[in-house]
Formats: structure tokens, sequence, C-alpha cells
């Protein structure tokens, strides 16, 4: 009886500690979203990438679109999230490494080997890097109030193999 109930307690204790360690993985301010639609979705790309371990909308619809990309002649992936209040986060994932111009974006840091490029224009926002020759691209088209440029890097440096 008293292994039993060394057990349960052990059971409880490990239940309690994957509780609190689910909770803090998304740090205040951030969201969860489906993350296994998206993984479903991504079964059949040609590419593995990276997902964000949280985004920083709350997004009440989540749509994916498998695409080609002309100007690298590879396959692309979206993931757009809309809110209720329309505004819309996009993560680009696409194969190969995209040459764009770099004029009119700031370099940032993702992390101390990782450089991104950050744009903010009147009508969106855009951080992309590129990382074991896939390039990641998040944009967010707010409605009105835009996002902090630390709150799209924060979302980069979360993205983790899945």
């Amino acid at each position: 009886m008293k292994f039993f109930q060394h057990v349960i307690t052990a059971i409880i204790f490990l239940l309690f500690l994957v509780g609190c360690n689910a909770q803090s993985a998304i740090p205040e301010g951030f969201y969860s979203y489906e993350k296994d639609k998206v993984e479903k979705a991504m079964e059949n790309l040609e590419f593995s990438a990276e997902l964000p371990s949280y985004v920083p909308i709350a997004a009440d619809i989540l749509v994916t679109d498998r695409f080609y990309y002309k100007e690298l002649d590879n396959e692309a992936f979206d993931i757009t999230m809309f809110t209720q209040d329309n505004d819309i986060f996009t993560i680009q994932l696409i194969n190969g490494e995209l040459y764009q111009d770099k004029s009119g974006f700031d370099p940032v840091s993702i992390t101390d080997s990782m450089k991104g490029y950050y744009q903010e224009e009147p009508y969106s926002q855009t951080l992309y890097w590129d990382k074991n020759g896939i390039t990641y691209q998040i944009i967010y088209r707010p409605s009105e109030e835009s996002l902090s440029q630390e709150a799209l890097v924060e979302v980069a440096k979360s993205f983790k193999s899945f």
C-alpha cells in the first residue's frame, strides 16, 4: 500500500511540474497557436523548417498555404493568423535563401550568431532571417497598433524544430 501511495505522489508531482513548465514556456504578452494543425499541414513539404513556440497575437483564425516561390524555383509555406480586429500575422518559410534588397531594412541581432533584418512601414512590419538554407519571414499587418521590434525578435528566437 505504501508503494502505491509513493507512486501516486510521484505521478502527481510530475504532472504538477509538467503543468508549471507548460505555462511558463510562453512569456507574458505572447500566445499559443494551433501548432499541431500547422505541423500536420507541413508533413508533405519538400523541406524541414522550424516553427515558433508562440506568437505575439491571439489568433482567432489560422490558415496555411503551401506554394511555389518562382524567384527561387522552390517550395514555400505560409502560416497566416487573423485576430477579431483583423490584425494579420504571417510566417513564411521559404526553401532557399531569399536575396532581398536590404536597403530600408535595419540589421537586428536575433541571437549572438544569427542576424536578421527588420523593416517598419506604415502598413506593415517585417522581420526576416536565413537559417540552414531556409528563409524565415514574419510579417505583421496591424489594423491599428503595431508591435514592437523586440516582440518580433522574441518570436524569431522561439523558432524550434518540431
